[in-house]
């Protein structure tokens, strides 16, 4: 063969396609894939950054508990811009409090406070409500260290309450435990089947010789359903991801437009209009009936709180205030549920602050023009120093830290 015949032979077979050659395509789609996820990556990084900056999407504080229904995060930053605002961190027990250690320093009374979400106050700045006035005045009038401890959570109930004492407080060892009692509590004494984590409660029930039995029928129900199953899957989210706080944000609006324009959409589609959504109050006899009717269980709760208190070696107190209802102006009134506190308290024999009679009578009016309550039915930063001096007020009137004191 001739020498350049041979040549092109092997320069040929150089340039033929080879076998490796044909997973090019292949290694071209894999590497599209990677930077496809990288560019996300990056994407998902720098949006979640500029929300946490921005402080978007920080509005998720409750995560689900099978033992109390739903409890807040730990360490977690909130952001509140719906009533007021309100930006602060969780404390590492899920406490709308700033750090403080479980043991107790030597010569510091500390007062717990249970309640809904008028005690953890999202609302205003921490410095701001209630529990810091109380803190601060009690400092200022005896010169002694006072730690005022902040055990609310949104929506909680007398039951949820002393759950949340029995799981988290009482390791504190308090001096004096504050169960707060807005005006209406009891309409959260019963069970609610409900897809809505801030509703999901156990509850204690009681037979009439006051023995109470704790039941987490609601609690298990919930977490068995679908809505349930989606809250325990996304936890991780909703602690961390602001894209995600975000996301469940659009889909509330988006639910919330929904339920607006539906009644219009059935009309362009030729429809019938839908019936227009109707809201009735109960009567005063109805609430009447149903304070009289399920009064032994708050009884026997309450009953069972003060004992547990007295055991741990701390003061058991109640303290009412005044509430309106969400979107309304007019503060809500049931006398009956009132007269039945007052009984409880004396049959405890435990201090009763009624602060909803206090308000009427400061005010004069049984109206709000915004200035003490927001839009939601929060205390507003006024309302908050109002309440806070006068339970700091009675505190020292009733010469509690001074009794507790000699007690020890």
């Amino acid at each position: 063969m001739p020498a350049n015949t041979e040549l092109i032979t092997k320069e040929s077979a150089a340039f033929a396609p080879r076998a490796g050659r044909k997973q090019a395509p292949a290694l071209r789609i894999a590497f599209l894939v990677w930077q496809t996820a990288v560019y996300l990556a990056l994407t998902v990084f720098l949006l979640e950054a500029f929300f946490y900056f921005a402080r978007v999407g920080d509005s998720e504080h409750t995560r689900p508990d099978r033992k109390v229904g739903y409890k807040l995060f730990a360490n977690k930053r909130i952001t509140q811009r719906k009533e007021g605002f309100g930006c602060f961190k969780l404390n590492s027990f899920g406490m709308q409090n700033d750090e403080v250690p479980v043991a107790k320093a030597p010569g510091v009374f500390r007062v717990a406070v249970f309640g809904d979400s008028y005690v953890e106050a999202l609302h205003v700045p921490r410095k701001s409500n209630f529990l810091s006035v109380i803190e601060e005045r009690l400092r200022k009038e005896t010169g002694r260290p006072v730690e005022v401890l902040n055990f609310g959570v949104s929506n909680y109930s007398v039951a949820q309450d002393y759950l949340r004492y029995q799981t988290l407080g009482r390791q504190f060892k308090p001096d004096l435990v504050v169960q707060t009692f807005r005006v209406e509590e009891i309409g959260k004494l019963l069970p609610v089947n409900t897809t809505n984590l801030l509703f999901i409660r156990p509850v204690y029930f009681a037979d009439y010789d006051g023995h109470i039995k704790y039941d987490d029928t609601c609690v298990r129900n919930y977490y068995l359903s679908r809505e349930g199953k989606r809250m325990l899957a996304t936890d991780w989210l909703r602690e961390y991801s602001r894209i995600w706080g975000v996301i469940g944000l659009m889909r509330e609006n988006w639910a919330s437009f929904s339920e607006t324009v539906k009644p219009a959409m059935s009309l362009l589609k030729g429809g019938a209009a839908a019936p227009a959504a109707t809201f009735t109050l109960p009567t005063d006899e109805t609430r009447k009936n149903y304070a009289n009717c399920y009064w032994y269980m708050m009884d026997a709760q309450l009953a069972a709180f003060a004992r547990d208190c007295r055991a741990d070696g701390a003061q058991f107190m109640l303290l009412r205030t005044p509430m309106i209802r969400p979107g309304m102006h007019e503060l809500t009134d049931n006398p009956t549920e009132t007269a039945l506190l007052d009984k409880t308290a004396r049959k405890l024999n435990v201090p009763l602050l009624n602060l909803d009679q206090d308000y009427r009578s400061f005010v004069g009016v049984t109206t709000d023009d915004g200035t003490n309550f927001s839009a939601g039915g929060h205390f507003t930063a006024p309302m908050h120093r109002w309440v806070g001096e006068r339970v700091a007020a009675f505190l020292l009137q009733e010469q509690v830290l001074e009794a507790r004191t000699a007690g020890k």
